[in-house]
């Protein structure tokens, strides 16, 4: 089929497909097809041919040597500790220094991941997006989960930039290894960069706040997961440069719960100085857990295992198998739900555990004007994919809904705006069908909450700030998956034919993923993604959010989806 074209789009004004093509030729786009070689440079390594070597030569760090692998002439090394297991006393706490060790350590698998509360259980077999989300190595799951991986070009001429994945997930689930998708082998290669993931402490273990009802002695507790990323970054800091990596230009870049957190590191005093751009990818957080809300979930755990507030009861819980707490921590966030009591239109879901703001780790919400001064002269990238949710990916019925049954569909949860939002939607691209209207529409939180984080972040000194909307869609499922939410992720990682149960494989996505390695490397290496030979990307400017559409065929818009952005901020 023909690469579709990039939507025409402006404030006030729908467009036909005849006019979007005629657009095309004079608007400062760019149809992404890959250079001469791009196919080889961007398919998985033939290791049966000899390219991998599991004996290299061992790396010295400040904890001692190890040892890992290479594969098509990237060193690569798994489950490298950053820190000591965060046990006993250490729960709910900063988790010890790293402990030396003797010898060679083995580095050839990817780490433990940290226990989480449960989902319920459901039956997954028939679900188009988890098909889509192909999985990675699986992982025991413990508390001794604090490592990293590390992807580096072997040859060692000069210090690259590197580039520190965060896992999505929110603040509840995930892990660097969870998708085949966020593999740093090829993007190392293809970009010359140096690539990162690690694992940390999340859900009720990262960030149950004690220290709200109990005082200094639990400082740490409500933003320990956190303070694992600080933890690895200081790792890096003393150690990347051995593996061929530059500590002063690392940029972080995550996917929705990676980039909750990497909002949360931009806000936080101790994170200043450890890393030097940003990324966020459906996952821009303007607020978290104030006191009063994490404090709630506290103390209902404690009233859940029938405990009194004070520090014996931290004690008792810290004596509590994984199992024990998690279950007791499942059973309070159950009962806060219950409640329906929610916070700020920024601030997430209340009864779901995540940092805490006012406190010493995290004095400010991420999106308050003292923590954007405190991120100043961090770049930013920052953007959303255009669907996120596709209702109809696993209902193909609704690719037939009518717009009556839209305002149905709708009611719920716009209530009294169904048909201004309507409105607005099809202002904003007049070709689209009532389920285009609907995914967009029910997912317009992620791209809300990247626009008005790029509004403040550009209000901020001369702070360069970059947005984008990803709108490529499979054609997987006869398309119906739209450009749903973690669509983006292979392709800035260079594996669009490594799960090409998500793209279909071939030259389609294969070009944008070339457009966007460039772009997110070039940011990489200097804080711009702008390089000749690519489109331009203006900085962000709230007057007219100049946009960058990654599609087919990739370019700027102002105001892209101005009616749907100025009915909801």
């Amino acid at each position: 089929m023909p690469p579709r074209q990039a939507h025409q789009q402006s404030k006030g004004a729908g467009f036909s497909r005849r006019e979007v093509v005629a657009a095309a030729v004079a608007a400062p786009l760019v149809a992404t097809a890959a250079p001469g070689g791009a196919d080889a440079a961007f398919d998985p390594p033939n290791r049966a041919a000899g390219q991998l070597r599991t004996n290299p030569a061992a790396v010295e760090t400040t904890a001692g040597k190890l040892r890992g692998y290479e594969s098509g002439g990237v060193a690569i090394y798994k489950g490298v500790p950053y820190a000591d297991p965060p046990v006993g006393n250490f729960r709910f706490a900063r988790a010890p220094a790293l402990t030396p060790w003797t010898g060679i350590r083995r580095a050839l698998n990817y780490g433990p991941i940290c226990p989480v509360i449960p989902e319920d259980s459901r039956d997954r077999a028939h679900d188009v997006f988890r098909f889509l989300a192909p999985n990675g190595q699986p992982s025991d799951a413990m508390e001794d989960c604090l490592r990293l991986n590390i992807w580096t070009p072997v040859a060692r001429e000069t210090r690259r930039p590197v580039m520190v994945w965060l896992h999505p997930g929110g603040f509840r689930r995930g892990s660097s290894q969870e998708f085949l998708s966020c593999d740093g082998e090829n993007l190392a290669r293809r970009r010359n960069v140096v690539v990162v993931s690690l694992n940390h402490r999340i859900d009720a273990l990262g960030y149950t706040d004690f220290y709200t009802d109990m005082g200094e002695s639990f400082s740490e507790s409500p933003a320990a997961g956190i303070l694992d990323l600080v933890d690895a970054l200081k790792w890096l800091r003393a150690n990347i440069e051995r593996f061929g990596g530059d500590a002063d230009n690392i940029t972080l870049f995550g996917q929705s719960g990676g980039g909750y957190k990497i909002s949360v590191l931009l806000a936080m005093p101790e994170a200043s100085g450890l890393f030097h751009r940003a990324v966020i990818q459906s996952g821009a957080r303007l607020e978290v857990h104030d006191q009063e809300t994490a404090s709630r979930l506290t103390r209902e755990i404690l009233r859940v295992l029938d405990l009194p507030p004070g520090a014996g009861s931290v004690r008792r819980l810290r004596e509590l198998s994984v199992g024990e707490f998690l279950r007791a921590a499942k059973a309070a966030s159950d009962a806060v739900r219950v409640q329906g009591i929610e916070t700020s239109r920024w601030a997430g879901r209340s009864w779901r555990y995540q940092p805490t703001a006012g406190t010493p780790s995290l004095p400010h919400q991420p999106g308050s004007t003292a923590a954007m001064s405190e991120a100043a002269n961090i770049p930013l990238i920052c953007g959303s994919t255009r669907n996120e949710i596709s209702p109809s990916g696993n209902n193909p019925h609704l690719e037939g809904l009518s717009w009556s049954g839209l305002k149905e569909e709708l009611e719920p949860e716009l209530h009294g705006r169904t048909d201004a939002a309507i409105e607005a939607a099809r202002k904003t691209d007049a070709e689209w069908r009532p389920v285009d209207v609907l995914s967009v529409l029910l997912t317009r939180r992620f791209r809300l909450s990247a626009v008005e984080y790029c509004n403040r972040a550009s209000a901020v000194q001369d702070r360069r700030v970059f947005n984008y909307l990803f709108d490529w869609r499979t054609d997987l499922f006869d398309g119906r998956p739209r450009a749903y939410h973690t669509s983006d992720i292979a392709f800035v990682f260079a594996n669009t034919e490594r799960v090409a149960e998500q793209t279909g494989g071939g030259e389609r996505p294969r070009a944008l993923s070339e457009l966007m390695t460039r772009y997110w490397s070039q940011f990489a290496a200097g804080g711009d993604p702008n390089a000749p030979g690519l489109p331009d990307w203006p900085q962000y400017g709230a007057a007219t959010r100049p946009t960058m559409i990654f599609d087919d065929v990739s370019g700027v818009r102002n105001n892209p989806d101005a009616e749907i952005v100025d009915l909801f901020l």
